[in-house]
């Protein structure tokens, strides 16, 4: 369920935070389109691993009510923006 405003641009802060959490760091260092696992190339990723994604997962399907998907690789959506927008598409418009 999404509260508050439910924009792309309130869940992408949120999504910011939650990242700065697992990664332990100030939100305000995780930019949106900056990768978060391991870039091909390895340039600006933040290169969380496996169990960080699972953290991820977790989080966001404890903040947003996202069932347990199976189908939902975090690791393909790559970035803050990326998972926001992921979300966003499951509630346009902040509808729960």
């Amino acid at each position: 369920m999404i509260g508050g405003d439910g924009s792309l641009d309130a869940i992408a802060q949120r999504v910011r935070a939650i990242v700065a959490d697992i990664a332990g760091v100030d939100p305000a260092s995780v930019a949106e389109h900056t990768p978060l696992f391991d870039a091909e190339d390895g340039a600006g990723a933040w290169a969380l691993d496996s169990l960080d994604s699972l953290k991820l997962a977790l989080a966001l399907a404890e903040e947003y009510g996202l069932d347990d998907d199976p189908e939902i690789d975090y690791q393909h959506l790559q970035t803050v923006r990326e998972i926001a927008q992921y979300i966003h598409g499951l509630h346009p418009g902040g509808e729960s």
